[in-house]
């Protein structure tokens, strides 16, 4: 019994930390040179997500209201646990120029940007060397025949959105928009479905957002996500007093786009995958009804549910004893349960449950 109890605390420990691991948030935001721009979507649960149910966007030069918020539904993809999405604004046309000019692809010939005055490198506001590729007369990109990766955003995306701006701009931002992730593809009134935000609702900042030494945020630069968060901000409102947490991410220089296609992140890390002795499967999670199946390599004997307090909240009445059971679940608040499982001689299995009803 007290192996038991020790593992039930063990589990409950790590529910605890993953109750914030619990929705979609933006893992990285790329501001950089014309249209490259870009958002990184991370699924930091242990279930697969339909991104069609989300929208991206943003709240243009200060703007609060809902009805100013510009924003494109994200496409009928699924994204798996612990897994990424990037979204890339649609710029693919390499005759493109001026507000056309097209996101690089990696094929780009590049170099540093020189002073002609001086001769010497050009730096930006924060004393970062800035590199530029180049163009023909015309303003056209040139290209070349060796592909540099750290060039290629292009081939970053796993899809392109907002191709024509007066069709839907919600994509081209530019260091003094808020950029917004939400559930749905509407603003509710009281900004209950922001799930996570990039500047400040209804603050211009005038070119950009900054940090207490004065370092731009979020004009000229990639940002990436700390691995210590395990979710998005949720409103972030200037009249309320809101401010950015800029410590909440790695900021890096203009046109970064190596962090891209991949996070890191404590949800992942605490996965109580490692606390199973016996492999088992439960469906459907997240569970909207009452009936809940369990299949498992070993006989079950009993099936207990637990919520975040560590309170039981379901036990099974006898033993069971087969390898597949399917239980009339109690109703139960929505939230993250976890679902311990017994087998024969003393053997203990546990996953997380998430209740969505």
């Amino acid at each position: 019994m007290k192996r038991i109890i020790l593992f039930v605390f063990a589990v409950i420990s790590v529910l605890q930390l993953n109750a914030q691991c619990s929705d979609l948030f933006l893992s990285a935001y790329v501001e950089g040179y014309g249209n490259n721009r870009a958002l990184e979507i991370y699924n930091p649960t242990n279930a697969a997500i339909n991104l069609s149910g989300y929208s991206v966007g943003r709240y243009s030069n200060g703007d609060a209201t809902p009805n100013s918020f510009e924003g494109i539904q994200l496409p009928d993809e699924m994204i798996q646990p612990y897994d990424v999405f990037v979204v890339v604004l649609d710029k693919r046309d390499s005759t493109g120029s001026g507000f056309e000019t097209p996101v690089w692809n990696g094929y780009q010939m590049w170099d540093v940007l020189i002073d002609q005055v001086t001769m010497e490198p050009i730096l930006d506001m924060n004393g970062d060397t800035i590199y530029s590729v180049q163009y023909d007369a015309d303003g056209l990109h040139l290209y070349g025949d060796v592909y540099n990766e750290w060039l290629d955003l292009e081939g970053k995306a796993d899809a392109f959105l907002c191709p024509v701006y007066d069709i839907n701009n919600s994509l081209y931002f530019n260091g003094n928009d808020a950029v917004v992730l939400i559930s749905g593809t509407e603003i509710i009134p009281d900004g209950s479905n922001i799930i996570d935000v990039v500047g400040v609702i209804g603050e211009d900042p005038g070119q950009s957002w900054e940090t207490s030494e004065g370092q731009w945020i979020t004009r000229d630069k990639s940002l990436y996500r700390n691995a210590d968060i395990a979710g998005g901000s949720g409103v972030v409102v200037g009249a309320l007093g809101d401010t950015i947490a800029y410590s909440n991410w790695d900021i890096s220089f203009k046109n970064d786009f190596s962090g891209l296609g991949a996070h890191e992140c404590v949800c992942a890390s605490s996965s109580v995958d490692g606390l199973n002795e016996v492999a088992f499967n439960m469906f459907p999670n997240p569970l909207s009804a009452n009936e809940l199946t369990i299949q498992a390599e070993e006989a079950i004997e009993s099936v207990m549910i637990y919520n975040i307090l560590g309170e039981l909240v379901y036990v099974s009445n006898s033993e069971i004893s087969t390898q597949q059971v399917t239980l009339d679940i109690p109703v139960l608040t929505n939230g993250i349960y976890a679902v311990s499982i017994s087998f024969v001689d003393n053997k203990q299995s546990i996953q997380k449950l998430m209740i969505q009803k």
